[in-house]
C-alpha cells in the first residue's frame, strides 16, 4: 500500500531575526507558539513507535498491550492554532494521578531552567551533542541594535553582519534596518512582516514546489511577492564572501581586533584556506566597518 504523502508544515512567520550560534550566524525567520504541558491515560499499544526506543523501549516491551500507562508530555501551539508535540515521558503499573502531576510539575520546571542553569548542568556530565543544541534551540541568541554609550561596539558588529549577510538577503537585511529603526509599533510590525516575506523570496533556489505552497498556505503573499520570488528565481544563486563571514562572525569571538595585519592575515587563512595579504585585508575590514583594538607598534614581548 502506498504511503500518504508527507505534510509539510511551516507556521506564520512575525519576524527575521540576526542569530548567533555556536559555529555560524544567519538571519532566520520567528514565529511565536506557547507551549503547554497535560497528562492523561493511554494503552500501551497506543504509545508513540518514536518513544519505543532505549529503556523506555524495554519496558514497554514488558507491558501488555491494553495496559494503561500515565503519558505527561508538553507541546507547542502556533498563532494559527497547529500543534506539535514536545516532551513525553511515561510512568507505568502502580503509577496514579499522584505521580502524573509530580512528573508534570518536574517537566515544568526543568522548561523554566534558564540558559546558564542548562549550562551548568551540562557540566556535571559528559553533555553530548544533542543536549548542547537543545540548549541553543530552546534560548536562540538573537542579536539585536546595542543601545547606549558602552555598546558602540556590539551595536558596530551587529551592522557589520548585516552587511555582510546583505550579500544573500539584501532586500531582507534593508528592511530589518528600518524595522530596526522605526519608533511606531505597527510601523515595525509591518515592516517586520515585509522582511518575512523578502526572506523567502531571496531563498528562491532553495525551495522545493511543496515547501513553497506550504510556506503560502500560513504566510499569505501577494502579486509583488510573486514577482519578487520569480525575479529572485532567475538571476544567479547569491553568496557570502567567506574572507567577510569570518571576519565578521569570528571578529571578537577569535580576538581577530587585537592582532596584528601579519597575524591575522595568517588566521584568516587557516579559517578560509584564502590567503588574502596584510594590506588588501585591512581594507577589506575598513570597508565593512570593523576597528581594531590593537594599539600601533610591534607586539610586547612576554616577560621573563
Amino acid at each position: 500500500m502506498a504511503s500518504e504523502p508527507q505534510v509539510i508544515y511551516i507556521p506564520p512567520f512575525a519576524n527575521v531575526r540576526l542569530i548567533e550560534c555556536r559555529d555560524f550566524m544567519a538571519l532566520v525567520p520567528v514565529c511565536a507558539y506557547r507551549e503547554f504541558f497535560g497528562y492523561g491515560k493511554m494503552k500501551a499499544r497506543d504509545v508513540p513507535l518514536k518513544e519505543e526506543r532505549g529503556f523506555l523501549g524495554v519496558l514497554l516491551s514488558n507491558c501488555p498491550a491494553d495496559e494503561e500507562v500515565w503519558a505527561v508530555m508538553s507541546w507547542k501551539r502556533f498563532e494559527d492554532g497547529h500543534e506539535e508535540e514536545g516532551l513525553m515521558n511515561f510512568l507505568f503499573a502502580g503509577t496514579t494521578e499522584k505521580d502524573a502531576r509530580k512528573a508534570m510539575a518536574r517537566m515544568i520546571r526543568f522548561h523554566r531552567m534558564s540558559k546558564d542553569d542548562l549550562l551548568a548542568l551540562s557540566q556535571c556530565f559528559e553533555a553530548k551533542e544533542d543536549d548542547l543544541a537543545y540548549i541553543e534551540n530552546r534560548f536562540p541568541d538573537f542579536q539585536s541594535p546595542a543601545a547606549g554609550p558602552g555598546e558602540i561596539e556590539a551595536n558596530d558588529l551587529y551592522q557589520v553582519r548585516l552587511k555582510v549577510l546583505a550579500g544573500l538577503h539584501p532586500r531582507t537585511v534593508k528592511l530589518v534596518r528600518q524595522a530596526d529603526a522605526a519608533t511606531d509599533l505597527n510601523d515595525r510590525r509591518k515592516l517586520a512582516r515585509e522582511a518575512v516575506d523578502a526572506y523567502f523570496a531571496e531563498l528562491a533556489h532553495s525551495w522545493t514546489e511543496d515547501e513553497v505552497l506550504a510556506w503560502q498556505r500560513n504566510n499569505p503573499v501577494g502579486v509583488e511577492w510573486m514577482c519578487e520570488f520569480g525575479r529572485a528565481f532567475q538571476e544567479p544563486e547569491r553568496t557570502i564572501d567567506p574572507i567577510n563571514y569570518e571576519l565578521a562572525f569570528r571578529w571578537l569571538r577569535r580576538k581577530y581586533n587585537l592582532l596584528t595585519a601579519e597575524e591575522l592575515s595568517d588566521m584568516i587563512l587557516v579559517a578560509t584556506g584564502q590567503r588574502l595579504m596584510s594590506g588588501a585585508l585591512k581594507k577589506r575590514r575598513e570597508r565593512l566597518g570593523l576597528t581594531t583594538k590593537r594599539p600601533p607598534g610591534p607586539p610586547p614581548r612576554d616577560s621573563q
